[in-house]
């Protein structure tokens, strides 16, 4: 319930929290209803906004957020234990894996532990760091910027960020791109990432101090791309994404003057063999 309510709390309307849960609109409003008559106090007031923390609300929230972490930390732990025992490691990545060094890597970690088990698991964007707090993975390739308050984080490489969009749209005619060339473009958007990640990767605002233009929500790279493909609406991305998803209806292309984009390997702060393995190979 407190999950139910953290997100609620985040997402501000019950609709989009339900989206981000993965559950029925019906199923979450009851866990909050649940919620509130066991503690005692309405956490909520519903109106057609969508809904708001009381007072009470409020001061449980960061308490909730905390109680949530400590739980989150305390089941990873177990399961990266169970995984290295057995020699095994389950590596989270959303998009490239470790771009262009990904075969390299993977090949140093087989020889560094002989036998050992490679899971890779694609987790969403907006789930890199939480992936690894909650052991559904032992490390994540993922893409800054990150909060590391609970994690390590090594870097990988370091690439241009490109603009993706359909081969018909009327920036594709130049080989490179600036930052001004995006002054009234249509940039996707997305509600499942921090804040900070998503504006970093919109370059909102751009260098001028000018806003940007979002259009349709997206939710992951497969989804970013069928708009781009189907529609004037483009989007900011890493050039490893470039071969890895090259299509004859999208064309990318390089961005000259903003900030590069790194791939960094993201690991729990305690230490396992697998994953020391692991770090020692990026290096």
């Amino acid at each position: 319930m407190l999950r139910y309510f953290v997100a609620l709390a985040q997402a501000g309307t019950y609709t989009r929290a339900a989206e981000i849960l993965r559950v029925a609109t019906p199923s979450l409003s009851q866990q909050i209803s649940k919620l509130e008559h066991e503690i005692g106090v309405r956490l909520f007031e519903r109106d057609h906004r969508g809904a708001r923390l009381t007072d009470a609300g409020s001061e449980f929230f960061p308490m909730a957020i905390n109680l949530l972490s400590v739980h989150d930390q305390a089941i990873g732990v177990v399961r990266r234990h169970r995984r290295a025992a057995q020699q095994q490691i389950r590596i989270g990545f959303f998009a490239t894996v470790a771009g262009s060094r990904t075969r390299e890597i993977l090949d140093k970690l087989r020889n560094a532990v002989p036998g050992i088990k490679i899971e890779l698991v694609q987790v969403g964007w907006g789930e890199q760091v939480l992936a690894i707090l909650d052991g559904r993975v032992d490390v994540v390739f993922a893409r800054p910027p990150l909060d590391t308050t609970h994690i390590r984080a090594f870097p990988v490489l370091t690439e241009q960020r490109v603009l993706a969009m359909s081969a018909n749209h009327r920036l594709a005619a130049k080989s490179e791109l600036k930052a001004s060339d995006l002054a009234e473009v249509v940039q996707v958007d997305t509600d499942n990432v921090p804040e900070g990640w998503r504006r970093w990767w919109s370059v909102d605002p751009r260098p001028d101090g000018s806003p940007v233009t979002y259009g349709p929500l997206v939710h992951g790279v497969d989804e970013m791309l069928e708009v781009v493909a189907t529609s004037d609406v483009v989007a900011v991305t890493a050039e490893s994404l470039v071969a890895a998803f090259s299509r004859q209806d999208i064309v990318y292309r390089p961005i000259s003057d903003i900030d590069p984009t790194q791939i960094v390997l993201i690991t729990p702060l305690e230490e396992r063999v697998t994953i020391n393995a692991l770090v020692h190979a990026v290096r």
